[in-house]
């Protein structure tokens, strides 16, 4: 079975009931997808792009993303494998990632197969309705912010939508310009250590 997890962009939010001050690191907030990985997570990286992006600054970029999870447990969540000309989101043994369009509305999307509560592959498409950038441009949307959230639903975790966890990377909007998820808040990690331990 195939299931598609995407973070949203959208420009209703009402930021009254947002925490006007990042609280991440005391938000103990998360929740779990019902699989995860049972072994390290292989992955791809297909850097083409029409952004100007060179394949060094891509990968290097979606390495960081990753290593973010994986600096927070013990376990290898994360193994970067090299680069492919492989697209994202086709069943064929690789979990690739990589850029290739999608509908309007999602910036990124994350598909994960899985047999019971095992994930047997995973492949992130970031959205080319989008301008994309690697230094959180203004009006762009910024490749590590959004591929750590999108790692965060490869590592089991769900996303949140209550305004309360705004600061959390797996809160499942996001805005141009926007480079606060490059970073776990407590939430992120207590997710990530209850399904990987410490």
């Amino acid at each position: 079975m195939v299931i598609e997890w995407s973070v949203e962009h959208n420009d209703r939010i009402t930021f009254n009931a947002i925490p006007p001050e990042d609280n991440s690191m005391s938000n103990p907030d998360y929740k779990l997808l019902p699989f995860h990985w049972y072994t390290t997570a292989e992955y791809w990286i297909n850097p083409k792009n029409n952004y100007g992006f060179s394949a060094d600054d891509v990968v290097a970029t979606i390495t960081a993303a990753a290593n973010t999870w994986d600096s927070q447990t013990s376990a290898n969540v994360f193994s970067y494998k090299g680069t492919t000309g492989r697209s994202p989101g086709k069943y064929d043994g690789y979990n690739v990632i990589g850029w290739g369009p999608y509908r309007a509305g999602v910036i990124a999307v994350t598909y994960i197969w899985y047999i019971g509560d095992r994930i047997i592959e995973s492949d992130t498409r970031l959205n080319t309705l989008y301008k994309w950038s690697l230094s959180g441009e203004p009006n762009k949307m910024d490749v590590q912010n959004i591929m750590t959230h999108e790692f965060g639903h490869w590592c089991g975790l769900d996303d949140l939508y209550a305004d309360e966890d705004y600061w959390l990377t797996m809160y499942g909007y996001a805005s141009y310009g926007e480079i606060y998820k490059r970073t776990l808040g407590l939430g992120d990690i207590l997710g990530l250590k209850a399904v990987y331990g410490e």
